[in-house]
């Protein structure tokens, strides 16, 4: 594989970084001596790991511009840091939708619960990595991840505001956690010695988004934060502490297709789909999403700093509850036959359909530790403990169904969805399309629903000392070890019988109706509203429901016998007897032990500086899940142990104060995400005899991901906060396991299907091989040197071109590489800024290129289709107070587009337990207003 810089993009990319560069480059001629001088003042920071007594990683002290670039600048790896101040300034509801505007990092949400529809972003990439091959830590505490389906973690829980900086660490030393082959985000709270003195700050706030406005749903919203600084103690001691609640109001519109049949008879069992004539789409579904959201929590710090001793207890809080409701009409195409002449796709038969779910979620992530350090002359100590817990639940996660009945004679003559902002459905005739569109011409059918949450508990205790050799190239000599113990439980309660399936409505007799002659209410006389219309195309009256009918239908119910009666008068279920195994069929307890040590020793040959480590961690996992065999279940215990090697070197070299080179090789690793190794088992049996058929369940005997990792880069710091660089990084990763963070489900592993003695088994296994390579360019520069009001704008940018490739291991994928998830081939930022005379504002432009979503079993695999998206933010700051707005996705672009394939021809269908492949959600306005004093 190579670069391609003649594609449609990347001219335009590489000339506007040309004309970065050729702006910043006079300036930076110009201010080399005082750039030399600022470093000299501020001592070179770049040692010992960036001592492993203070943090390990990166200090950041200061709040403004230049401080985030000095912390880069001084670091031995490859980083990214964002300054509060930037987080303030830039658009965005999480602090997913800030950070992403760093180099080589990209955002993303999903629909597998319907996050996407919210508009918010929800996970993080690093150069492309998966954001489940990233470790995420706060004030240094790693933070637990409570989803079972994946070992990424999900950042929307959390703000911007409260926040005093985010590093991202692309080259983690051995000081730091292991498991992070794409690298370590380190989010950081403010403490009293970030200010200069007493501070207090109150901070109000409001919202709007637009769609839900134009919807009529509501579309307001607002929060609040407040924080209090102080020093005493003759200044030695500090005590900080915030509290923020923020509230706001989404709404989504989607469209997708149902499903897809073969354009040939000959080629409808074809399983695939790469090699077959064409397909044409069965059905289409429109859903509209309403979200109401609220964030709450707050952190805290008190601190002590004295000659040779500190002392820290931080602790933070954070909570999100999002109540949302989904309304779901579709058209069903095909329903009596797909090939009624024998040859070509001709279908016969249409049906109208509903759906409705809630799909109401809570997270929480809570954080305490306790840290001191000691110097004793030459030898520096670090000590700490920690506590770590975070949950997330779906409670009363109800659905329901709505049909029609099939009309044989009628069919849909064409469904285009190849421009899903204008679908267009044509009909044999106008009877047809007036009831595909009628909304009486569905009626509620039947109920489902779970009860579900997993947690995890996270203890963790480490020791660091450092000895300051300071003889001959020997600097520093740096070891640790480092413990934590995970406890984890998890479970989803099936509302009914039959492990959750149907709750039908019968009719006036009691009798269980099949789905195309449903016995319940019609679509109108359900309670709820309208819509016109949905994406602006939808030719029908859309009824948005109440939650109010499901609940109704649902909760008085659950736990119970449910039977009613056949069309003969006989007792069936309806599920059936609830049983155990509905109850603790999906609950999983498990135990995850970890034991880290290190050592490094850090050397100085002039201006080059080597930090040469070996780290090695040793994992132990246990766990008890459900086992459902027939009728009856127990739980059954699983286990494994492993331990890793992980050696590293990092070189810095810094010929004088504006150059830095860097390099780095090192190894890290991944564990599987904690599903696959713990998930229940379930046993078949012959319904005759009652042997055992066949058994699904986890693997405890996964191996690791493991990748080598090498990076270079050169950065170049001239005056008026001047950045240039330039990054090649390269990775192969073995015992690859394919995991897009996709919330709600378990990542596509490859799985193993064995069969012995007539016993089919089936459980994940590793895939094989992986590797990405790819360049980051940064450009930043204020025109300090224009006249007047002009010296206040700068101007910005970020590219990150790479490749990857990867071989899932799957059977049904015959040996065919793909890419890597979540990794675009060309991602790039564009920011244009201005900082002068109280004023700030930033306008930020982002792309992102074609991404690899899911492997599917016929092997035309979803993709996300590259998006765009330009914020817009202004402020003005007067004496203490200041005031700001902004605007997310001003121009009003769609940032959840699948497909299947890698072109827009054929939309995507349901994957993952989310509906909707394009989704609209408008754009968001906030308003806000600061007192600080």
């Amino acid at each position: 594989m190579s670069f391609d810089l003649t594609r449609r993009t990347a001219p335009g990319i590489a000339s506007l970084f040309a004309l970065s560069i050729a702006l910043a480059t006079p300036a930076m001629a110009r201010g080399a001596d005082a750039t030399a001088d600022d470093a000299a003042s501020a001592g070179n920071s770049g040692d010992a790991l960036e001592s492993a007594a203070s943090d390990s990683s990166i200090l950041v002290s200061g709040t403004r511009a230049s401080d985030a670039i000095a912390a880069k600048r001084d670091a031995i790896g490859v980083s990214e840091v964002m300054s509060r101040d930037e987080l303030k300034v830039r658009a965005g509801a999480t602090v997913v939708d800030v950070i992403s505007h760093l180099p080589g990092l990209s955002g993303s949400s999903d629909m597998g619960l319907g996050q996407a529809a919210t508009g918010e972003q929800e996970f993080v990439s690093i150069r492309g990595i998966d954001s489940s091959y990233n470790a995420y830590t706060m004030n240094g505490v790693r933070l637990p991840q409570a989803d079972p389906n994946s070992r990424a973690l999900s950042l929307k829980m959390l703000p911007p505001n409260g926040i005093q900086s985010v590093v991202v660490s692309k080259t983690p030393s051995v000081d730091m956690d292991g498991d992070a082959i794409g690298g370590i985000i380190d989010i950081r709270t403010p403490t009293a010695f970030d200010y200069d003195g007493p501070h207090i700050g109150i901070n109000v706030q409001g919202h709007g988004a637009q769609l839900a406005r134009r919807s009529g749903a509501d579309w307001g919203g607002g929060g609040a934060s407040a924080e209090f600084a102080r020093r005493f103690g003759n200044g030695a001691w500090g005590i900080y502490a915030t509290a923020f609640y923020d509230e706001k109001n989404t709404a989504g519109q989607t469209v997708e297709a149902t499903g897809y049949a073969p354009d040939l008879a000959s080629e409808a069992s074809d399983t695939n789909y790469r090699d077959i004539s064409g397909l044409t789409a069965t059905g289409v579904r429109y859903d509209y999403y309403v979200s109401n959201i609220k964030r709450f929590g707050g952190n805290a710090s008190l601190d002590y700093r004295g000659a040779t001793q500190t002392f820290s207890l931080q602790g933070s809080y954070a909570r999100y509850k999002m109540t949302g409701e989904e309304t779901q009409h579709s058209i069903l195409n095909g329903q009596k036959s797909l090939y009624s002449n024998g040859t070509t796709y001709s279908p016969v038969g249409i049906m109208p359909g509903g759906y409705f779910q809630l799909r109401d979620q809570t997270e929480q992530m809570i954080t305490v530790k306790a840290k001191g350090t000691t110097d004793l002359g030459k030898l520096h100590l670090a000590y700490e403990g920690s506590f770590g817990r975070s949950t997330t639940a779906r409670p009363n996660y109800i659905e329901g169904s709505l049909y029609g009945t099939v009309n044989t004679t009628g069919y849909a003559t064409g469904i285009d969805l190849s421009n899903p902002a204008n679908t267009k459905v044509s009909y044999d005739s106008d009877a047809t399309r007036d009831y595909a569109l009628n909304p009486d011409g569905v009626s509620l059918w039947k109920f489902q629903g779970s009860d579900s949450s997993s947690a995890a508990n996270m203890y963790t205790g480490r020791f660091d000392a450092t000895y300051d050799v300071k003889s001959g190239i020997l600097d520093t000599l740096v070891a640790g070890f480092k413990v934590s113990a995970t406890d984890r439980n998890q479970y989803q309660h099936q509302f009914f019988g039959d492990n959750g399936d149907n709750f039908v409505i019968v009719d006036s007799n009691g009798v269980k109706r099949p789905f195309d002659n449903p016995a319940g209410p019609v679509s109108s006389a359900l309670p709820g509203r309208n819509l016109s219309s949905i994406l602006g195309n939808y030719a029908g009256t859309f009824r948005v429901y109440d939650r109010s009918t499901f609940e109704n239908g649902v909760l008085p119910y659950i736990y119970t016998d449910q039977y009613a009666l056949d069309a003969d008068g006989n007792v069936v279920g309806n599920p059936g007897a609830y049983t155990v195994n509905d109850y603790n069929r999906y609950t999983v307890k498990g135990q995850e032990d970890i034991y880290a040590a290190y050592a490094a020793a850090n050397f100085k040959i002039g201006d080059l500086t080597a930090a040469a480590g070996l780290r090695y961690e040793y994992t132990h996992f246990s766990s008890s899940q459900w086992s459902v065999d027939g009728d009856t279940g127990a739980f059954q215990k699983s286990g494994n142990n492993y331990g890793e090697l992980l050696p590293s070197l990092i070189l810095s070299y810094r010929p004088n104060a504006e150059l830095v080179l860097r390099g780095a090789a090192r190894r890290s690793f991944t564990r599987p995400a904690f599903g696959l190794l713990a998930s229940p088992v379930v046993i078949s049996r012959n319904d005759i005899t009652g042997d055992i058929s066949g058994i699904s369940a986890g693997n405890p005997d996964l191996k690791a991901s493991t990748a080598n990792n090498y990076d270079l880069s050169a950065e170049w710091y001239g005056a008026h906060d001047t950045v240039l660089s330039v990054a090649g990084y390269y990775k192969t990763i073995n015992d690859f396991i394919y995991s897009a963070s996709s919330t709600g489900a378990l990542p596509s592993a490859s799985n193993a299907t064995s069969n012995n003695g007539g016993v089919t088994t089936s459980i994940p296994e590793n895939g094989k091989d992986a590797d990405l390579y790819g360049i980051e360019l940064n450009a930043r520069h204020y025109l300090r040197d224009l006249p007047g009001f002009l010296s206040g704008f700068g101007v910005g940018g970020t590219l990150t071109l790479q490749r990857s490739s990867a071989d899932s291991g799957r059977t049904d994928h015959y040996g065919r590489k793909t890419w890597l998830p979540r990794a675009p081939e060309t991602i790039y930022n564009l920011d244009l800024f201005y900082d002068a005379h109280g004023v700030h504002a930033n306008l930020a432009y982002q792309y992102q290129g074609l991404q690899l979503l899911g492997l599917t079993s016929n092997n035309l695999d979803t993709y996300l289709q590259p998006s765009k998206t330009l914020d817009l933010s202004v402020g003005y700051t007067f004496g203490n107070v200041s005031i700001s707005g902004s605007v997310q996705n001003l121009t009003n672009n769609v940032l959840f587009y699948k497909t299947l394939g890698k072109s827009k021809q054929y939309l995507g269908t349901q994957d993952g337990g989310g509906n909707g492949s394009y989704v609209a959600t408008g754009r968001f306005f906030n308003l806000s207003a600061s007192l600080n004093f």
